[in-house]
């Protein structure tokens, strides 16, 4: 192996395997990648050899590619398209990816961590969030192409947490921050405007948010036996779901979130996989109500504007006071004071406007 690939590259190119559904993810451990980076070997990387990873362009001195390097001496010093991220400390398990004979790639872990060094909070949490949930963008996203959906996540906030573990002592830059990050994460989204709503929801006041608490994605809800009669499912799914309130928030897109591009360049199993989701959604949501659960339509339009996601929190809240009887005045002080009103603000557009990491 002669690269371990980090950063920007390193991301674009998982995306590119998780949205080949054929793709094999196929990981690699600290010994059978890093020992051969240990001689500083080095392949030229042409033009026909980046298209072929998923690489949109090749490495050059504005654009560099960052590898990862077990020691500060291995530093690709010599070579201006690369920059060197040292993990001296070998990590347990398979902590990387192969993408060819030459090539392997940081893994989601790694991957998570090295955005936390790089990254402004909110892409770091939206490239989180998508690594742990059942969809990938493209990997040249925003573009005409829309993401992939109904996948399996590559990795999980535990994860995450045991690779932070595995790193202690080994001065991994942005591994400190983790700790202080991984509370907000959030584990199933199914889409980039599930991860947007979620973390606008999570986030506290403080970092722009409604700091309304913890919800949970996409989780399995047993159906109580006394509603089995009206369905032949065991289960059922709600989209966001405070489980205290209780009240599941369904975002229910404008055919299938219009905003980031036409249906027809869907691939056939994302299709299917939200047709599926789609053709149950109504009887589903019958169903949650009648187990008493509170069901808060959320649409598109509620994103387009500030001020349109304003009247959808003021709304939210209203729901929340009628279901628990209790008054959320208090929120409504803290949402409403001039420092909060700005971090709010600038979180909702940065969230809406980069949803690439």
């Amino acid at each position: 192996m002669d690269y371990v690939v980090s950063g920007l590259y390193a991301r674009r190119m998982l995306r590119s395997l998780r949205c080949d559904r054929e793709a094999a993810i196929i990981p690699l451990s600290w010994s059978r990648s890093v020992g051969s980076i240990r001689s500083g070997a080095y392949v030229p990387l042409t033009e026909e050899g980046c298209t072929r990873l998923g690489m949109q362009s090749v490495p050059t001195k504005k654009s560099p590619m960052r590898v990862i390097v077990p020691d500060a001496c291995k530093r690709f010093c010599r070579f201006d398209e690369f920059e060197s991220q040292v993990i001296s400390k070998a990590v347990s398990g398979k902590p990387f990816v192969k993408i060819s004979p030459e090539i392997a790639i940081a893994g989601p872990e790694l991957l998570f961590i090295d955005a936390v060094a790089t990254l402004p909070l909110y892409r770091v949490l939206l490239l989180g969030m998508e690594l742990c949930g059942t969809y990938s963008l493209r990997q040249s996203f925003p573009s005409a192409e829309r993401p992939v959906y109904g996948i399996e996540p590559v990795t999980s906030v535990e994860k995450i947490s045991e690779t932070i573990d595995d790193l202690r002592g080994a001065r991994v830059h942005g591994a400190g921050r983790v700790k202080d990050i991984l509370p907000f994460l959030m584990e199933g989204s199914a889409s980039p405007m599930e991860s947007v709503l979620a973390l606008m929801l999570r986030l506290p006041v403080m970092r722009g948010g409604l700091g309304l608490g913890i919800p949970k994605l996409n989780p399995v809800i047993p159906i109580e036996e006394e509603f089995r009669c009206f369905t032949s499912a065991k289960t059922f799914r709600p989209d966001i779901y405070f489980d205290k309130v209780p009240i599941d928030l369904e975002y229910e897109s404008e055919e299938f979130h219009p905003e980031l591009g036409n249906w027809d360049r869907l691939d056939a199993a994302s299709r299917a996989a939200i047709q599926k989701k789609s053709q149950g959604d109504k009887q589903r949501m019958r169903l949650i109500q009648s187990m008493g659960i509170r069901v808060f339509q959320v649409t598109y339009e509620d994103f387009k504007t500030n001020e349109a996601f304003d009247k959808l929190t003021e709304q939210l809240l209203r729901q929340i006071e009628d279901i628990t009887g209790r008054s959320m005045d208090a929120k409504r002080r803290k949402l409403g004071g001039y420092e909060a009103t700005v971090r709010r603000s600038s979180l909702f557009e940065s969230l809406i406007k980069n949803r690439e990491a």
